[in-house]
């Protein structure tokens, strides 16, 4: 299996060349994955490496540009650190472009996130499972 690095980048267009795909990502899914990226130096001193299904981009049921965070990302000699052995990991939501920590660590995929006129929001796993986020 060939492996893909993720190149986080701000204002740059999508380009692929030698085995590197770089694509835009908002601010606050950057500062996300560096807060991870800081740990990972801090704790192992290594690099953190993205393999492409850290980050999902979804829509809401409203619209809105969300992304997914799922925290599977490899620390050097720690691997998958902050995932348990059944690959349960921490999830967070980015809804135009502010992060929303869902404080759960999840084994499935968010497939759909809705956010009611009060703020509320609500997110879907596999299987029709509702989760909503206290505020």
């Amino acid at each position: 299996m060939r492996h893909i690095a993720i190149i986080l980048m701000t204002f740059l267009p999508v380009m692929a060349k030698s085995g590197e795909i770089s694509i835009v990502y908002p601010s606050a899914v950057i500062e996300a994955v560096d807060e991870y990226r800081a740990e990972c130096a801090e704790e192992d001193g290594g690099e953190l490496e993205l393999n492409g299904d850290e980050i999902a981009k979804i829509w809401t049921d409203e619209g809105e540009e969300a992304y997914v965070i799922r925290a599977a990302f490899t620390c050097g000699t720690l691997g998958h650190f902050w995932c348990g052995a059944m690959g349960h990991c921490p999830t967070d939501l980015v809804i135009n472009n502010k992060l929303y920590g869902t404080n759960r660590i999840l084994q499935q995929d968010v497939v759909r996130i809705s956010k009611a006129p009060d703020g509320t929001i609500s997110y879907w796993l596999y299987g029709g499972h509702k989760i909503v986020l206290e505020r």
